[in-house]
């Protein structure tokens, strides 16, 4: 009987590891590694989503490019500033990665971001995009902000 309860003991304990090895793959898994990693920097205050980004450089990390995509905002610092997620995405993505800004009420917005080196365009702002994709381009019809790979 002692026997019995040893084994019993010892399976348990190795499906207790295994259970847990499990886990942590799904964890790790679910968080995986970046498929995008870029870097820009604001020469003056941006309103991205609900966020007032401040001049200085930032960091942008890409997870997924499923729908929505989320991308997370940190500050020259590493700290997490905040997270944008799209309401919408274009194929059509041609140029250099970049943040396309555009003005309303006085405050300069993202309105898409461009990312060339992924073949899509994610969308932000969906009324300004389509400003900006209607009106010529004269001075002032819009901005960019390049956004380059970062190291990791």
């Amino acid at each position: 009987m002692r026997r019995d309860l040893g084994v019993v003991v010892t399976t348990l304990v190795v499906l207790g590891l295994l259970g847990s090895f499990c886990v942590a793959g799904t964890a790790d898994a679910q968080m995986g590694s970046a498929i995008y990693v870029g870097k820009f920097t604001l020469k003056s205050p941006v309103l991205w989503g609900d966020c007032d980004l401040q001049p200085g450089t930032y960091t942008m990390t890409i997870r997924s490019t499923g729908q929505p995509t989320v991308a997370l905002i940190r500050d020259s610092e590493g700290r997490a500033v905040t997270h944008v997620m799209s309401g919408a995405r274009s194929g059509k993505a041609n140029g250099v990665n970049a943040l396309l800004l555009r003005e309303r009420d006085g405050q300069l917005r993202v309105h898409s971001l461009v990312l060339t080196d992924l073949k899509m365009v994610l969308i932000y702002d969906p009324s300004l995009a389509q400003e900006n994709a209607k009106e010529t381009r004269e001075a002032r019809a819009g901005q960019t902000v390049p956004v380059v790979w970062a190291k990791q």
